[in-house]
């Protein structure tokens, strides 16, 4: 036992295989953070087609293009 660090003993006595112990905390943590699964994607421009649409579909539901 004595072949072992401080931080290995309380992490032994305190905690599951796999996890640590946090002082700070004052619990176990996993060793592992886990990636989100889907990270997001910021949307895409619209291509100058569909923004030349989108400006005539503007103009004519205000009136501007009869």
């Amino acid at each position: 036992m004595y072949d072992m660090s401080r931080q290995e003993q309380i992490d032994r006595a305190m905690c599951k295989p796999g996890y640590t112990w946090n002082e700070t905390l004052g619990r176990c943590l996993g060793a592992v953070a886990v990636p989100k699964e889907n990270p997001e994607v910021p949307p895409q421009p619209p291509t100058p087609d569909e923004a030349i649409q989108q400006e005539i579909a503007s103009r004519e539901s205000t009136g501007e293009v009869a």
